[in-house]
């Protein structure tokens, strides 16, 4: 507790000393300027922007130093009554009550709120900048509801946040109405492009329906089925056969063995339009993980108004490569629950070696998978519509002829001369 005899800086930088802190220190401990710290430990409380800040910053001086606030308040209240006779009177208008609860609907009701609270704590927007240590122009531009002043959306989200928790407000409303705003800008934004096509829901549907694995395993089960019956009724015959078609039956080998008669060929030197050879080169890690050798260039941060945006949702493991306007953004491994999100101004590239395993949400249009399971699939997306690459093909190099071998002449006997 604060002495008589003493004053509340003298104190407070008694306390401060014992522990062994600087002032540079307690500065970091209450985001308080050091030379308001010096100010006070001065009992110079003229330096002070106003007597809201005097007992605010008396108060968290008081809490890093372990000492109870309350007395040095009242302390700094007979002080300042000393020194102005007009504080009692301040003192006998009860401060306002702090708003609770703001339900704003607009980017200009959100500032405000924030413009009349700091106005009744008797702030200055400089006195906020050295607090807060946000640009004077970027509160001026929150207060204004002027979203395209601020450097970004998630920038702006944050000042936001940061505003109205020094000015003692509930910030998840004001958030809340940031984000309505946001999201009415960009479903605007999006029906001002033309030539966008919205598959029924029909089709997703079915789309989502046939990339699901099950279907793969159902196929599986009703093949080999179908085969093993085949195969039944050739070793033991139908109900018409008789005791001579036992000389006939094929043996197991000639069923299980594939037949030249098969309808489908593979020609491994060439590749049908559809199909894209993939190269990847991974590195095992000693604790077992697999790391994609691929180089990532960043995304540049969204603000709500790139014409073209994708977002990939992983539902099952797969690779995965993006380009956003001819700029590789990502390349690698993606697991199971994933969220990416891309935004352009041209078009955004997705190639994946799992088409059943990737969702895509363009321009918030729900598309559902990119294709069947183990399928790849390249797809172009731009502000027109979406569009799909055709690979070309290199050529193979013909094998070059094998030289003949020449014939070594044998060696002749050499004549010896006696």
């Amino acid at each position: 507790m604060p002495e008589e005899n003493r004053s509340i800086g003298e104190i407070l930088k008694g306390a401060r000393e014992e522990k062994g802190f600087s002032l540079e220190e307690v500065s970091l401990l209450t985001k308080v300027r050091v030379k308001y710290l010096s100010a006070i430990e001065a009992d110079n409380w003229d330096v002070l922007p106003s007597s809201v800040q005097q007992k605010g910053f008396l108060r968290s001086y008081a809490r890093v130093l372990d000492l109870d606030p309350s007395p040095f308040v009242v302390q700094l209240r007979s002080v300042i009554q000393e020194e102005d006779p007009l504080a009692v009177e301040e003192s006998l208008i009860s401060p306002p009550e702090p708003v609770t609860r703001l339900e704003p609907q607009s980017l200009g009701e959100i500032g405000t709120v924030l413009r009349t609270q700091r106005e009744r704590l008797g702030f200055s927007l400089s006195n906020v900048e050295d607090q807060i240590f946000i640009p004077e122009r970027y509160l001026v531009a929150i207060e204004n509801g002027s979203l395209e002043e601020l450097p970004s959306t998630v920038q702006g989200k944050g000042m936001v946040k940061n505003y109205a928790q020094f000015l003692g407000l509930d910030p998840e409303p004001l958030l809340l109405a940031y984000a309505d705003v946001l999201q009415r800008r960009l479903v605007k934004t999006r029906d001002e492009i033309p030539g966008i096509k919205h598959p029924s829901s029909l089709r997703i549907w079915l789309r989502r329906f046939l990339a699901s694995p099950t279907i793969l395993w159902v196929g599986v089960v009703i093949l080999i089925g179908t085969v093993s019956i085949w195969a039944g009724l050739l070793i033991f015959g139908g109900p018409g056969s008789s005791l001579d078609a036992t000389a006939t039956i094929p043996g197991v080998a000639d069923i299980l063995l594939p037949t030249p008669t098969s309808s489908a060929t593979l020609e491994p030197l060439q590749s049908t339009p559809g199909e894209v050879e993939l190269d990847i080169q991974t590195t095992i890690e000693p604790d077992g993980t697999e790391l994609e050798n691929a180089e990532i260039s960043p995304t540049p941060g969204l603000t709500g108004n790139e014409k073209v945006q994708v977002q990939l949702i992983i539902m099952q493991r797969s690779w995965v490569r993006v380009i956003v306007d001819n700029i590789l953004a990502f390349e690698g491994r993606l697991v199971p629950g994933s969220v990416k999100l891309f935004g352009g101004e041209l078009s955004i590239e997705v190639l994946t070696g799992n088409a059943a395993g990737v969702e895509v949400i363009y321009n918030q249009l729900d598309l559902g998978a990119m294709g069947l399971y183990g399928e790849v699939v390249d797809r172009i997306f731009t502000a027109e519509g979406i569009a799909t690459p055709t690979p070309t093909l290199t050529a193979t190099p013909l094998p070059s002829d094998t030289p003949e071998a020449s014939t070594t002449p044998a060696p002749t006997a050499t004549q010896v001369i006696e």
